[in-house]
């Protein structure tokens, strides 16, 4: 019997063997189940992406018949010495930099106001979730109707009071204003619902012993509310600023980039250049662009708030 059992005993791997055979066979099973995705992933994002990053450096066009020259930066450097591109960069950066600050602060205030209501929350809610629930092109249409200059009933309203209104979307003058109050309308429910979100994880005992201590609704605003609403805050304006270089519809539908070129951003100025005028290697190389452009607004964005977080940790200690 003592043979038998030191034989087994013997036989018997160690246990640090048998551990590191079952996490190979975890990782063999992993890689197993990941790769039907990550063969997805690869022919939807990462071979499209790489294609499209070595148009950028060609001479691509599909109107001439012409063979694909490699041409280096010249695609990049030929758009970026042109006056149309520093203008739809300009217009792109008041998408991102007024059209999403205004949206957060109606988004804050549209959500503290639902906050305050005791009853029916969830309904007013739904009802403020309409304009993003829409289809972009159906937000267009309605609002190239609702601002139509001759049979529109906003300046039919207006003409009734009085006043003299403008073509909205045909005018030099408010063709941009209009297409960022339209988007302001269309987004700002996302950033309300992410805002009422971070207003209900607030506990409630916070606002209590805030009135325990005498903190009035203007101390408590700035002083609680605020502090705790920042990473929602953060996490709404980068969505949205993400977004506002991807303004495309309410563009095409209202304006078609007029007058002019004086509603073309990026995102449009890409769709011209490569589905009007064919040049899919500027087309291109305007994505990558916009594509660094993001990832340095965003990693700008992100680093401040680290740092703000940071000063304000080392300024409570």
């Amino acid at each position: 019997m003592t043979d038998i059992a030191s034989t087994l005993t013997i036989s018997r791997p160690p246990p640090g063997d048998r551990a590191k055979r079952e996490r190979a066979a975890e990782r063999r099973s992993t890689m197993i189940l990941l790769a039907p995705a990550l063969v997805f992933l690869t022919l939807m994002s990462i071979w499209p992406f790489g294609y499209l990053l070595y148009a950028s450096f060609t001479s691509y066009q599909l109107a001439i018949p012409i063979p694909i020259e490699w041409v280096g930066f010249d695609n990049f450097t030929k758009l970026m010495s042109g006056a149309r591109f520093w203008s739809s960069l300009g217009i792109t950066a008041i998408f991102a930099l007024v059209a999403v600050p205004l949206q957060i602060l109606a988004g804050l205030g549209l959500a503290m106001l639902i906050n305050s209501i005791s009853r029916g929350r969830e309904i007013y809610a739904s009802l403020f979730l309409i304009p993003m629930m829409l289809a972009p092109i159906i937000v267009g249409f309605s609002w190239n109707l609702f601002l139509n200059p001759i049979y529109g009933p906003l300046n039919a309203l207006l003409r009734s009071l009085g006043f003299q209104p403008p073509a909205w979307a045909q005018s030099p003058e408010w063709a941009l204003p209009t297409l960022v109050a339209v988007d302001i309308w269309q987004w700002t429910p996302l950033v309300m619902i992410i805002l009422l979100a971070g207003l209900r994880s607030i506990p409630a005992r916070v606002f209590e012993a805030a009135k325990v201590d005498g903190s009035n609704r203007v101390q408590t605003f700035f002083n609680i509310i605020l502090p705790m609403l920042a990473p929602y805050m953060v996490v709404a304006f980068v969505l949205r600023f993400i977004d506002s270089f991807k303004v495309f519809d309410i563009i095409y539908i209202l304006t078609r980039g007029g007058p002019g070129t004086s509603t073309q951003n990026l995102a449009y100025y890409t769709y011209d250049m490569g589905f009007s005028r064919f040049q899919f290697g500027s087309a291109g190389a305007l994505s990558i662009i916009q594509l660094i452009l993001l990832i340095v607004g965003t990693t700008v964005i992100l680093s401040a708030v680290r740092r703000r977080s940071a000063a304000n940790e080392g300024g409570s200690r």
